[in-house]
């Protein structure tokens, strides 16, 4: 106990706090010691200079205590280029959010050891496993076992881990170890395969240190669905145990998959996480439909609500404007965290539901808490960053996709938002770097998979941003053919097209994304790419048309009558 009181005091800054204002206490004592008498005040001037030295000296411990919280660099980058060191001068990091301000549920880990300089963690990727069982329809099954896996190890502050976005990008891909950590900037990999018959399931899953492919740990696993939990947690601490991570009582407990103990649960939940990330409206439906399965078999599954919750708030934002939306995503993500306030997930889920409601006010203090929880998580750096850029906050929007990239610096998704925050904030030397930054990790991105709608919009405008024109419409139009309905695609190819100086095409795709169920009015009035459109009355007549969409409530949504 004495000793991890004395490291909590180490981490929080307090002796560093104290042997400081001794020191500066010390001189200010001498000081007046010498000039007081001189001055020829009262003797008693410099023993009250002394009382107030030493009454202020609880007061500084404290104050260290209260406003120091732990390490201030918990996500750095593993190796920061110049232009990632050029980019990052610009913003100061986060400040430490203030527990007391949440208005929900929080549990604000206390760590029990200093989390490790960025040099000395391990970096590792999980690659998606491999269906071997013969049936399309259990990729589900295979990519969640992953998943899961994926996300037990980022509550370790001792490992940074590629996000499921950059790891998952190699999926049905023929690329060898090696290159994988070569593009993923990570020495360990681990990929498994799954093969399920029935009740019955055969996980093999191996670690390898990608500089001499060799394998440091593999295991195959014969058991019976209900088991699979008991696998996946052995899988982490043989990872842990193989990387040599020496782990508290509460970080092993943390390795522990305690969402659930029913197994079938568990199955709609993957099935649901597999929908939700289709972002579409069908997969956003079918996700609610999985996750509310999930729900009537075990009533205390929060990440099921979690998920839940934002599945709502997706559909919402993305394909069905009704209030209904806005009403379920708050109430499904507050019931996750009041069955387990130590989730991450679900307090991100309840940011994302007031961030789409409009309360970014409301939505700070959860995404703050997840932010606590779990520093590790990279989607809340990524959607707090958006909350705060769709609101017109860009510095702060700049703070947060700046720890969103050291997080998974091999995702193209931060760097693209960052220039957006950037070039609002007028700062366009460090918004077209960020542009760079972004456009290289995209073209990575589609020399893999060259029909990713999403990376193909998103290149596109930073290809107009850059000036390549031919390109940007080349691959925008690309975006297009491979969905050709979507909102949000037709959304962003409109934003390509404005950058490009073509304000009719621009409106045409814009008014038909809004025809197709975008509704985002407040991103809509803030996107930068659509600077050359502000003074258009088609812009404005398209401001107003989603005007007359319900709104989002200013307290709890959901007491009017919802619409379809």
């Amino acid at each position: 106990m004495a000793t991890g009181f004395f490291a909590e005091l180490h981490r929080r800054r307090v002796i560093r706090v104290g042997i400081l204002y001794a020191v500066v206490g010390w001189v200010v004592i001498e000081v007046a010691s010498t000039m007081l008498p001189g001055l020829n005040l009262p003797d008693w001037t410099v023993t009250f200079v002394i009382a107030l030295v030493v009454l202020g000296f609880p007061i500084a411990v404290i104050m260290g205590w209260m406003f120091d919280l732990g390490p201030k660099d918990t996500a750095s980058a593993r190796s920061p280029t110049p232009q990632n060191r050029a980019i990052a001068s610009a913003v100061d990091a986060p400040k430490a959010p203030d527990p007391a301000s949440a208005p929900v549920p929080m549990a604000v880990p206390s760590l029990e050891v200093q989390a490790p300089p960025a040099e000395d963690r391990r970096t590792i990727a999980v690659l998606p496993f491999v269906n071997m069982s013969g049936d399309a329809e259990n990729e589900y099954f295979s990519d969640g076992i992953a998943e899961e896996i994926l996300n037990l190890l980022t509550k370790l502050p001792q490992l940074k881990v590629a996000s499921r976005t950059s790891s998952f990008v190699f999926k049905g891909k023929e690329a060898g170890i090696r290159a994988v950590a070569t593009e993923l900037d990570v020495d360990y990999v681990l990929e498994g395969s799954v093969r399920r018959a029935g009740d019955h399931v055969r996980i093999t899953a191996q670690l390898i240190e990608a500089d001499g492919d060799s394998h440091l740990w593999s295991e195959t696993y014969d058991r019976e669905m209900k088991d699979v939990f008991a696998i996946q947690d052995d899988i982490a601490r043989s990872i842990t145990d193989a990387l040599k991570v020496a782990l508290s009582p509460k970080e092993r407990r943390a390795l522990q998959n305690v969402a659930t103990a029913d197994a079938r649960a568990y199955d709609f939940y993957l099935r649901g996480r597999k929908y939700l990330h289709a972002m579409t409206k069908i997969g956003f439906l079918n996700a609610i439909n999985m996750f509310e399965r999930a729900i009537g078999i075990d009533a205390r599954y929060a990440l099921a609500y979690a998920g839940l919750g934002d599945s709502y708030a997706l559909l919402y934002r993305y394909a069905e404007p009704a209030r209904e939306n806005l009403h379920q995503a708050e109430v499904a993500s507050r019931k996750a965290i009041e069955l387990d306030p130590d989730a991450a997930e679900a307090h991100l889920s309840l940011g994302m539901a007031l961030y789409a409601a409009g309360r970014l006010d409301d939505a700070a203090a959860p995404f703050e808490t997840a932010m606590l929880i779990n520093p590790n998580l990279f989607e809340i750096y990524l959607f707090y960053g958006r909350a705060c850029l769709a609101d017109g906050k860009y510095d702060k929007a700049a703070r947060l996709l700046l720890r969103a990239r050291e997080t998974n610096p091999t995702d193209y998704q931060a760097p693209s938002y960052l220039g957006m925050a950037y070039r609002s904030s007028g700062r366009d030397e460090l918004a077209r770097e960020a542009d760079t930054a972004a456009l290289d990790l995209i073209e990575r991105h589609v020399a893999l998979n060259p029909d990713d709608h999403r990376s193909l919009y998103m290149g596109s405008a930073m290809l107009a941003a850059l000036g390549r024109r031919e390109q940007a419409i080349e691959w925008a139009e690309a975006a297009l053919r491979a969905r050709e309905n979507d909102p949000q695609t037709l959304y962003n190819v409109g934003c390509t097209y404005a950058v490009l100086g073509d304000t009719e095409r621009a409106l045409d795709l814009l008014e038909s994304s809004c025809d197709n169920g975008w509704y985002d009015r407040q991103w809509l009035e803030h996107d930068s790419d659509l600077a050359i459109l502000r003074s258009n009355p088609r812009f404005e007549r398209l401001l107003e048309r989603m005007a007359s969409y319900p709104q989002p409530a200013t307290g709890v949504p959901g007491h009017d009558t919802p619409t379809s």
